[in-house]
């Protein structure tokens, strides 16, 4: 089953470019997202308040913080971000570090039972999904 979040919509997650070349393709491109990270972020954003990602829908430069397509100029070459199993947030009710600090104390917590990966020492939340075992090694922390 295809999961679409209450809470974003795909221009918060999608690159400008390919936002408006596929919008009215009509293919949904929720698609391109991993479900467990799309349930994830609901549950971020209904116990933290606003989440923000992407910008340009609003006039900001920001617009690889979700899904990014592999000739992406930004990141890894093989990012979670182009497999559409990770995001970078900027809480706006909280501090980044608040949420960091939950999701790996908490791990097991519903909310956070599929995050797999956070990054530290960002001034951003990022989250990712990945095909980790959390379970015995608890939440990756990269960027140390």
């Amino acid at each position: 089953m295809m999961y679409q979040p209450q809470y974003f919509k795909l221009y918060e997650l999608l690159p400008k470019k390919f936002y408006e070349d596929n919008k009215s393709n009509g293919v949904n491109l929720w698609f391109l997202f991993d479900n467990r990270l799309l349930w994830t972020l609901d549950q971020l954003r209904k116990k933290y308040g606003k989440l923000i990602a992407n910008t340009w829908y609003w006039g900001g430069h920001h617009q690889y913080r979700g899904w990014r397509p592999f000739d992406s100029p930004v990141g890894a070459k093989l990012s979670q971000h182009k497999f559409g199993r990770a995001c970078d947030l900027i809480p706006i009710e909280t501090t980044v570090d608040e949420v960091r600090n939950d999701i790996i104390k908490r791990k097991f917590d519903i909310d956070y039972q599929h995050i797999t990966c956070v990054e530290e020492e960002v001034s951003w939340l990022h989250i990712d999904v990945r095909n980790w075992d959390k379970r015995n090694n608890n939440v990756l922390v990269v960027g140390k």
